[in-house]
């Protein structure tokens, strides 16, 4: 999953067979995870990761991997390549990251702070928090 890298060794016939497999069993979606959810899974041209499972899984897919565009985010659900995107960055950057794009309000860029110690909302605030304090002083002198 941190690999930005690595592709399946057997490419789309690979990931044709993984899908149609995990497809026939009790599951209820397929969660795809790329470092860019929209690029080509195996090179240009080709289907995304997320496009292959839908295609191939026939389950309902979710997508995740540098999503917090919501251009690229929308596109992937508009090509009809997954049912549902999900976010890391730009749900610790924002919370309410689909009412401000539902809003047209700007988004902030994400900060690499949000993560330590822990990669969770909590964390976020306390970052924040630990961000808005040194300009409420300078503010008040």
């Amino acid at each position: 999953m941190n690999d930005f890298t690595h592709k399946w060794s057997g490419g789309e016939q690979e990931a044709a067979t993984v899908f149609s497999t995990l497809g026939k069993l009790p599951l209820d979606y397929l969660h795809t995870t790329e470092f860019e959810a929209w690029q080509p899974a195996f090179g240009v041209p080709g289907p995304s990761l997320a496009a292959l499972a839908r295609r191939h899984g026939g389950l309902p897919v979710l997508a995740n991997g540098s999503l917090h565009d919501p251009s690229r985010a929308g596109g992937l659900l508009e090509q009809g390549a997954a049912d549902v995107v999900t976010l890391g960055r730009g749900a610790l950057t924002h919370a309410d990251w689909p009412l401000r794009v539902q809003a047209g309000e700007r988004l902030a860029e994400f900060e690499r702070g949000l993560l330590a110690p822990i990669a969770d909302l909590d964390n976020a605030d306390r970052h924040r928090a630990r961000g808005a304090a040194p300009a409420a002083e300078d503010a008040a002198a």
